[in-house]
């Protein structure tokens, strides 16, 4: 109304507003499109330089325990395991630190023997392994992107225009249809149109989070899907508007089985043979037959 008044005022033709209109969202197109560009490259760097941090660390302990695994002086394994548990201890505060090597690393200060050492060696190879595989991937995708990644990252910081388009575009769209209805604001006929102007919010945010969602964990993935479905629920609302309180209640069950989705503990995460947790389990229990 605002608008409309000012460009009355000011003799501007509906050619030149639109020009001003457009010439303002080509601006906002631009200016989000590249800070979101510029956003996702400050993400990965920052990435690249946890990994730095971890494997730094990492290597220096799987260096340190094959030397102490080595070792055949007296005076070598009497020095060595102090700085070999201090470096541990360091390896706790990686920034990619993860629950198994967490474990692994608590259960070898317990009991510095050779089956705690394989198991620590073990975990701390794979972690190795796996944080090099992902940041070689890291780095082939800034440096030498394929062409599905490569087209990939050049649309998708269009997104958040998208989003913001789709948004504005369903709130004119309400905006127009209900005082144009010949029906009253407490009508079923105006809960629907809320409904599905409901809905479809709902699916352009569900899209947003799970396209611009960074990492690509197993849970990630889970959640990504799971928005990917609520999105694609709106699709139905083609069929028509009685069909908005249907297409609502299946994003509403979809979105609360999100929270059945809790990850539970993987095999990685729950206590192996010989790790503190199972040891005092069972030094519980031999105490309580003794008794």
């Amino acid at each position: 109304m605002y608008l409309a008044a000012w460009i009355n005022a000011n003799d501007i033709t509906d050619t030149q507003s639109r020009i001003m209109i457009t010439g303002l969202a080509i601006i906002l197109f631009l200016w989000l499109y590249f800070r979101t560009a510029r956003s996702f490259r400050s993400m990965a760097t920052a990435r690249l330089e946890r990994l730095h941090q971890t494997l730094e660390i990492y290597s220096r302990a799987a260096g340190m325990l094959d030397n102490e695994a080595a070792a055949d002086s007296s005076s070598e394994s009497e020095q060595e395991p102090e700085s070999l548990i201090l470096l541990l201890q360091q390896c706790k505060a990686a920034p990619l630190i993860t629950t198994e090597l967490l474990e692994a690393i608590d259960a070898y200060t317990r009991e510095r023997d050779a089956s705690r050492h394989l198991q620590l060696q073990r975990v701390l190879d794979r972690e190795i392994s796996r944080r090099i595989r992902e940041q070689s991937s890291i780095i082939r995708s800034l440096d030498n992107p394929g062409w599905g990644i490569g087209f990939w990252k050049l649309i998708r910081p269009a997104v958040p225009f998208a989003a913001m388009v789709l948004i504005l575009y369903w709130c004119l769209q309400l905006y127009q249809e209900l005082p144009g209805q010949s029906f009253t604001v407490l009508s079923w006929t105006s809960a629907e149109l809320w409904i599905r102007f409901v809905s479809c919010v709902a699916a352009v945010i569900s899209f947003y989070l799970a396209v611009m969602t960074p990492r690509k964990d197993s849970t990630r993935i889970s959640y990504r899907v799971l928005a990917l479905l609520i999105s694609a629920a709106a699709l139905a609302h083609l069929a028509g508007l009685t069909a908005a309180p249907y297409i609502l209640a299946v994003q509403v069950i979809l979105f609360a089985w999100g929270f059945a989705m809790n990850p539970h503990r993987s095999r990685r995460d729950r206590p192996y043979a010989g790790s503190a947790d199972l040891l005092e389990v069972s030094e519980e229990e031999h105490m309580q037959t003794e008794k």
